[in-house]
């Protein structure tokens, strides 16, 4: 017993001082779990449920899986005679936003299965796949920061290819520059989010 009661002011004093460290470790970042980016639901306009109804007049859609040509051959990716063609016109696509820890004003990813990137460590080297479309809102109407949406949403804006290095870093292949609608309509969701 004599022993035990030595011992005892050791050990309590190792636990507090563990207990201690790992606070003060989670109060900086160090050694707290990262956080999964928040989580919205689309507007209704640009949510999907079920059947899309006809795209507007002028207006073409546009899958991911019409925008390059299968099987992929030796010179990598090549684009389709649809995707060349639409370079300059008004499109309509289907996807998901891509989730990522930093909010842009102005721009988004879209692709067509769900992707989270992950924290700047990871710098270029992410799981963004090659077809994957930078969005950008209308001159003028950038967001406060633009929320995470989750689920498909339906984008319709002017499309554009070619070689274009993004404001993330990222080297982009094909963009789809939004009309004032659907700009609108995420400008307003993010107002609304900062409200609350």
């Amino acid at each position: 017993m004599k022993n035990q009661s030595r011992l005892f002011p050791h050990t309590l004093a190792a636990l507090l001082m563990s207990l201690a460290c790992s606070t003060h470790v989670l109060a900086h970042g160090h050694a707290a779990e990262p956080q999964a980016p928040q989580l919205t639901f689309a507007p209704t306009a640009l949510g999907v449920n079920g059947k899309l109804p006809p795209p507007a007049e002028g207006v073409t859609d546009l899958k991911f899986k019409e925008m390059y040509r299968m099987p992929i051959g030796p010179k990598g990716l090549e684009p389709t005679d649809k995707l060349l063609s639409l370079n300059g016109k008004k499109v309509r696509m289907v996807g998901y936003m891509v989730t990522q820890e930093k909010a842009y004003s102005d721009f988004l990813i879209l692709t067509s299965l769900p992707v989270q990137m992950g924290d700047e460590d990871e710098s270029l080297s992410d799981d963004l796949p090659p077809s994957a479309v930078f969005v950008h809102l209308a001159p003028g109407l950038a967001a406060k920061g633009l929320p995470n949406i989750q689920g498909l949403i339906q984008l319709t804006g002017t499309l554009r290819t070619g070689s274009r290095e993004e404001p993330d870093g990222h080297v982009s292949s094909v963009r789809l520059e939004l009309d004032a609608e659907t700009s609108e309509q995420l400008a307003k969701l993010s107002l609304k989010l900062a409200r609350e």
